[in-house]
């Protein structure tokens, strides 16, 4: 299907025209959701795509003409996506979340936009974006029937999706993916996935990020599903305000067949079904009622995978970068392994170099960036990316991630500590929600803790004594309550931490006494 996925997609819509595939949810539930039919989305997506290519016939840069999409998960935006997939034009999702300045940096590309409502208060009111009406295109308002002018024949090759990626700078780049990468994936994911998982799917995760474009919109579309959207004004996950356990409630609402979470919903699930209250009787009857569960992004934690498996959940650990066009490998059913993130692909290749890092070859490989990085992804001469991430091949083809090569820090005395380790186990502390650590000139090693409420500062402490060594136990906690505004300074869009900016921002906080409250010594 590499090449053909396109077409799919319009087979998928015409095979299933009566079929409800999208759900935009009511924050009063679903009984007051508003639902499309894949006839419908047709209709709406082809009749776009006629307009969008007479509106939008030449190009200010490159081959294809690129258009932002500013949009809110929601069917309006399978119907924007699409409608580029099937005029010919290139698609940028732009993360509504996104800083006027990292806005600026992509909405550069773009001939015009697709927004919706929440979109178009973004571009004016978040971004300070002026753009003339000529390259604004609401989706609220109907499109004329009409035909195409050409098709995408569904073999030749094109860019069709920008996808942001988050560097070490603040300026994020846009991975190119071609319509043959992102077929690729496509057919490797329907593969190794039971058939069925797709039939009901719940977004959670911004639109924006390719992984969830993949497990939201076309792997339901084109195993004729229904994926579900959450109410305007409900948090995705990395979204400010985001809460794990308002999300829980929805995903026992739509009890969805298939869930990719990141390891934030894991650890609530596990503290969760421990409770042992009515709630979590209901999330223990959904999470055994045979859901197929993925999960990436970060690292997870061996033991909260190992005590899900013990109760009857199987979650499947999965490993991907944009520039792979999502997915590099996963666990199945046929192949699961805990602690790895399963075997690659069928068409991907992976080796460890000589420093250890994970080196990718593939048919779904990027074709370059549309922006340049330090933390750009480097390319051999005969087709090997390096990914910057450090890992292992075990006997049995399982790879193992340990970490990222550039995170890693050497320390004054000679000895090197992984990152990404120690905040692992720090996620495992009840009410963090996420850990970044880093290395300070005055303090040494120092972790930021997200958490939910503040925590005992003297169990915290001794937690910290008996989980790690010497060596890479941190000698200061920096503790931020979840809705501490300075956190969306501190993290991306994609929720991960911006690791240069925490360490400036903790040195220049030094001194200030309401800041040193928010520290605990070790």
């Amino acid at each position: 299907m590499s090449g053909r996925f396109i077409a799919d997609l319009r087979q998928a819509l015409q095979v299933n025209r009566l079929k409800v595939c999208a759900v935009d949810c009511a924050a009063t539930g679903l009984e007051h959701a508003t639902v499309m039919t894949f006839g419908e989305l047709e209709s709406r997506s082809l009749n776009l795509a006629a307009e969008l290519q007479r509106r939008f016939d030449t190009p200010a840069h490159g081959d294809h003409v690129v258009l932002g999409i500013a949009t809110r998960n929601s069917s309006d935006w399978l119907v924007a996506d699409l409608a580029c997939l099937f005029a010919g034009i290139t698609a940028l999702p732009l993360p509504l979340a996104f800083s006027q300045s990292q806005a600026e940096h992509l909405a550069e590309r773009c001939d015009g936009f697709l927004v919706d409502a929440a979109g178009e208060r973004t571009l004016a009111e978040r971004w300070m974006l002026d753009f003339p009406e000529s390259r604004l295109r609401r989706l609220s308002d109907p499109a004329i029937e009409q035909p195409l002018l050409h098709e995408p024949d569904g073999v030749s090759d094109w860019i069709c999706k920008i996808i942001h990626t988050s560097g070490t700078t603040s300026r994020p780049k846009g991975v190119r993916l071609s319509t043959a990468a992102v077929g690729a994936v496509l057919t490797s994911l329907r593969e190794g996935m039971p058939a069925d998982a797709h039939r009901r799917y719940l977004s959670l995760v911004p639109l924006s990020l390719l992984l969830e474009q993949v497990t939201a919109a076309y792997l339901p579309l084109l195993a004729g599903g229904t994926v579900h959207f959450l109410p305007e004004g409900e948090p995705l996950l990395g979204e400010p305000g985001t809460s794990p356990q308002r999300l829980i409630e929805w995903i026992l609402r739509v009890e969805p067949t298939a869930l990719t979470v990141p390891p934030v919903m894991l650890n609530r699930f596990y503290e969760q079904l421990a409770q042992g209250d009515a709630q979590s009787e209901r999330l223990s009857r959904y999470l055994h009622s045979g859901v197929h569960i993925t999960c990436g992004g970060a690292a997870v934690s061996i033991d909260i995978l190992n005590a899900l498996a013990e109760d009857g959940i199987p979650v499947f650990q999965g490993y991907g970068l944009s520039e792979n066009a999502s997915v590099v490998s996963m666990n199945t059913l046929q192949h699961q392994r805990l602690g790895s993130v399963g075997k690659p692909l069928p068409h991907v290749q992976v080796r460890i170099g000589a420093d250890q890092t994970i080196e990718v070859k593939s048919t779904s490989l990027f074709s370059g960036y549309s922006g340049k990085d330090p933390s750009a992804c480097s390319m051999s001469d005969d087709g090997w990316m390096d990914t910057g991430d450090l890992g292992e091949l075990d006997a049995d083809g399982y790879l193992y991630v340990r970490g990222r090569k550039k995170n890693v820090i050497c320390l004054p005395n000679g000895r090197n500590v992984s990152p990404e380790q120690v905040e692992l186990e720090y996620r495992e502390y009840p009410g963090v929600r996420d850990a970044a650590v880093f290395f300070d000139e005055t303090h040494g090693l120092v972790a930021l803790l997200c958490v939910e409420s503040a925590p005992d500062r003297d169990e915290l402490a001794r937690w910290s004594t008996r989980r790690f060594s010497d060596i890479e136990r941190p000698s200061r906690l920096w503790l931020l309550t979840k809705d501490d505004p300075l956190l969306e300074q501190l993290y991306t869009v994609t929720g991960r931490p911006k690791r240069a900016d925490i360490a400036t921002v903790f040195a220049d906080l030094q001194g200030n006494a309401a800041d040193e409250h928010a520290c605990l010594s070790l």
